[in-house]
């Protein structure tokens, strides 16, 4: 017979409501899978007083995560060690230097090469005197 898998719901201990609850106490709940009733049964809470709390910015629109566990014991039979081959580099030294021939690469100029075409572009406009010699007149970047 094939038995159906059934939903586990989290259990949660009532017990009476404490001193203190802190948003971190709220916050690991929904992360174990204890949605707002339960939080409500958990802490001995009134129904307004959970709706209150989930007003705190750090709780606002926070949801219960699905805890789901599995129908059956999984276990891990592999070996502890390394699988994976690390004694070889993944890619081979010509694989890296290989240079595909349909990529194209294009020449990006410096600045200081930007600077010197302006410079000489202004030589030819304008002739030499132009030019001064002031370096004060440039542009500091």
């Amino acid at each position: 017979m094939i038995e159906a898998n059934t939903a586990v719901e989290p259990k949660t201990e009532t017990g009476p409501t404490p001193e203190r609850i802190t948003t971190t106490m709220i916050v690991n709940d929904l992360e174990n899978g204890i949605d707002r009733p339960a939080i409500q049964a958990k802490y001995g809470l009134e129904t307004w007083e959970v709706k209150q709390m989930f007003q705190h910015p750090a709780l606002k629109g926070k949801k219960a995560k699905k805890v789901r566990k599995l129908s059956f014991e999984f276990v891990d039979d592999t070996a502890t060690e390394d699988t994976v081959d690390t004694s070889e580099p993944q890619f081979s030294k010509r694989e890296v230097d290989e240079v595909d021939p349909n990529q194209t690469s294009i020449p990006v100029p410096t600045i200081e090469d930007t600077l010197e075409i302006v410079k000489e572009q202004q030589a030819e406009e304008f002739g030499d005197s132009f030019d001064d010699g002031d370096e004060s007149d440039e542009f500091e970047y």
